[in-house]
């Protein structure tokens, strides 16, 4: 038996997410942004208020990994959203809007896991195409989108306190 695993996440699930959605991304971005830039936007972006919002919007899809039982990272998916900017991309569309593994779990291809699984949900889906957005200073995880088949084709601003940071969109042809 594998020691991993996904499943969707349910509501009684929500202090989990709010937990790793808060977690992952300080872990991440650690440095990255002020202090209380970094405070407000898990504030306004990361609570558990924003977060039941964002499960019960049409064509939202959260999903847990697991690893031994101990939860690793999430996945989110947006069923047919389009870029912002830079599209519309041939129809229909999948966007892979969060993909996070805790930094303890990195290194154990968990990461694999997620994208490998969107792209079962996009088939599942009938997607021709999954896109997602991605820090442009963030080469590791540049590299692994380019290893999974993304190329690079567009950009946006990602807004956090007085920061403007540029995102690489990347996409897969899927059919």
């Amino acid at each position: 038996m594998q020691p991993y695993h996904i499943s969707p996440i349910t509501a009684a699930q929500l202090d989990i997410l709010v937990q790793l959605e808060q977690q992952t991304f300080t872990e991440t971005f650690d440095g990255i942004y002020t202090l209380e830039d970094l405070a407000a936007f898990l504030l306004d972006k990361k609570s558990k208020d924003a977060l039941a919002a964002e499960m019960n919007a049409p064509g939202a899809l959260f999903f847990l990994v697991w690893y031994e039982q101990q939860p690793a990272g999430f996945l989110k998916l947006n069923l047919n959203k389009q870029p912002d900017n830079n599209g519309p991309l041939p129809a229909p569309v999948i966007e892979v809007e969060k993909i996070y593994v805790l930094q303890q779990f990195q290194g154990m291809r968990l990461g694999k896991l997620l994208i490998e699984h969107s792209f079962q949900v996009a088939r599942d889906n009938e997607a021709s195409t999954i896109w997602l957005g991605v820090w442009e200073h963030n080469h590791k995880a540049i590299r692994f989108y380019q290893q999974q088949g993304f190329e690079k084709f567009g950009e946006h601003i990602f807004q956090i306190g007085n920061q403007a940071d540029t995102d690489w969109l990347m996409k897969k042809q899927l059919l």
